[in-house]
């Protein structure tokens, strides 16, 4: 009789396989990579907030457009 064992996944996350990568790396290679990251998690930060700033602005002129706004925004920060 043959039996055959399931093949034995084992999920990583790609932190940890990355960590598994870069571990026996030089200094130099380790920082090169964190300056990349660190660059990168700042551009998608500045994009999210570019984007969210449209949105808002979009919004508010979609507002003014059909209506929906009767103050003036001059006095919005009034006393």
């Amino acid at each position: 009789m043959i039996t055959t064992i399931p093949p034995q996944t084992q999920d990583i996350s790609m932190v940890d396989a990355l960590w598994a990568l870069i571990q026996n790396q030089n200094k130099s290679v380790r920082k090169a990579l964190v300056k990349r990251i660190l660059d990168e998690y700042e551009q998608q930060l500045t994009m999210a907030q570019q984007q969210m700033v449209k949105d808002s602005l979009t919004r508010a002129f979609d507002e003014l457009h059909s209506g929906k706004v009767h103050h003036n925004a001059r006095d919005l920060f009034k006393k």
